[in-house]
């Protein structure tokens, strides 16, 4: 069975957010094709933490998935920006 996760980075208009979640592809309004359902992307990304440059963001996935593999975590599709 497949984990479908990964950490997640996003350039929105005041900096970047980083999160680590499930199903990422719900962002989009259909698969294969890159336009947001800005209401799921919101309820992905509301509790992110925030970065002013998207090296912040890298560094903390980074270290975010380093600790979650370290702790025995599995992370799929590892670090990708959004």
């Amino acid at each position: 069975m497949s984990a479908d996760n990964g950490i997640y980075i996003h350039k929105f208009r005041l900096g970047y957010a980083c999160v680590h979640a499930q199903a990422i592809d719900n962002i989009y309004w259909k698969r294969g094709k890159r336009k947001y359902n800005y209401r799921i992307l919101y309820e992905y990304f509301k509790g992110a933490k925030r970065f002013k440059t998207e090296a912040g963001a890298v560094i903390y996935a980074s270290k975010l998935l380093d600790e979650m593999e370290k702790d025995g975590g599995y992370v799929e599709h590892g670090v990708m920006v959004v």
